[in-house]
């Protein structure tokens, strides 16, 4: 972003899907490499840059076939934890130490944690009460306790959660305090999206980051958000749910060259298929048997083989076979030649377009 200096279309809304590698336990859902899910928005100070990053998370589980009664995304902001530490008289310069500790709370639990916020100079009667207020799921419990800080803190969530009922995603949103998300570079609203039978960890989970651009050179602050959605948790929730897709080896059209003297043939057939859109195998090894070709086809999920045999290209054609017609239909009406000057307007007539 700040490579591309004011030539970017703002506000820049960009994803990527990422390898990535991290050094610990291999352990469910959790593994050393996986692919990644980012998407951010960045130049949108307001909550329609978070709004938009929900819905698309949402849309994401919807195609897959997930729905609001599997998963929900738990949704809080940092300026409500602010409150909740101000109003027990913790230092804001402790704030993000703070963060990434009761980040563990599901983890390590209640007792640990106040454990640790001692250790970060956290009274125990206040560590104690900075966790009795992690477990509010209502604003109106919060409102009770942060009274005169409740208006800074809970405005924005409020209007978050008025505003995704009017999007359709509000049945997917559930206020959480503690959630908090534990990198210190998170400025405000933040999210997590899990499993609501709670057997499985966290799906996905973003946030505001005003300031980061700010730590590579930016001058002032650049409004910006975003999540990163993992690929082994989503796994292991559509093995449980029974929604794991069926995704089948298959193409369009096996070219099997007759003999050596047909390669240079079925190369130009195979490009040709290719340039006209079509899914193509081409057997790299020419062979005269055709049940050889034929398991080959089978085996790589093929529809139609291509024959191109000196017989037929001598001719100015190639054979085309339907692989997948059925057991009622003869083998005479299964196969065709198809001239080679005019392939692919031959397989648009027997409506064999890609």
């Amino acid at each position: 972003v700040l490579g591309l200096g004011g030539k970017a279309l703002m506000p820049l809304k960009w994803f990527s899907v990422p390898q990535c590698w991290r050094f610990e336990a291999v352990q469910r859902g959790r593994k050393r490499e996986h692919y990644q899910w980012n998407m951010d928005i960045i130049g949108e100070s307001s909550i329609s840059a978070e709004l938009e990053l929900l819905s698309a998370i949402v849309s994401f589980f919807e195609r897959i076939g997930i729905t609001s009664q599997d998963v929900g995304l738990k949704v809080n902001s940092r300026t409500v934890l602010a409150s909740v530490l101000d109003a027990h008289g913790v230092a804001k310069e402790d704030f993000a130490k703070v963060c990434v500790i009761v980040d563990k709370l599901d983890k390590i639990g209640e007792d640990a944690c106040v454990a640790e916020l001692e250790g970060a100079g956290v009274k125990p009667e206040v560590g104690r009460q900075i966790v009795a207020t992690l477990a509010i799921k209502s604003f109106d419990e919060l409102r009770a306790l942060l009274g005169d800080h409740a208006d800074a803190a809970i405005g924005e969530l409020s209007r978050l959660f008025q505003l995704a009922d009017d999007y359709g995603i509000g049945d997917w949103l559930t206020f959480d305090a503690s959630v908090v998300r534990g990198l210190a570079y998170y400025t405000g609203v933040v999210f997590e999206g899990f499993d609501r039978s709670g057997e499985l960890r966290a799906i996905c989970g973003g946030g505001r980051y005003d300031r980061l651009l700010s730590l590579y050179g930016a001058e002032g602050e650049v409004p910006a958000c975003g999540f990163g959605f993992g690929d082994c948790v989503i796994m292991e929730l559509l093995q449980v749910k029974g929604k794991m897709p069926d995704l089948p080896q298959a193409c369009q059209f096996v070219v099997v060259p007759f003999d050596e003297s047909m390669r240079g043939p079925a190369l130009r057939v195979a490009r040709t298929l290719r340039e006209g859109g079509f899914s193509v195998d081409l057997l790299l090894e020419p062979t005269r048997k055709v049940k050889l070709a034929f398991s080959y086809a089978d085996r790589v999920g093929g529809q139609r083989i291509v024959f191109v045999a000196p017989d037929e290209v001598n001719r100015g054609f190639v054979r085309v076979k339907d692989l997948r017609a059925g057991k009622d239909v003869d083998d005479e009406s299964k196969q065709t030649d198809v001239p080679l000057d005019s392939m692919l307007e031959s397989l648009a007539k027997l409506q064999l377009g890609s």
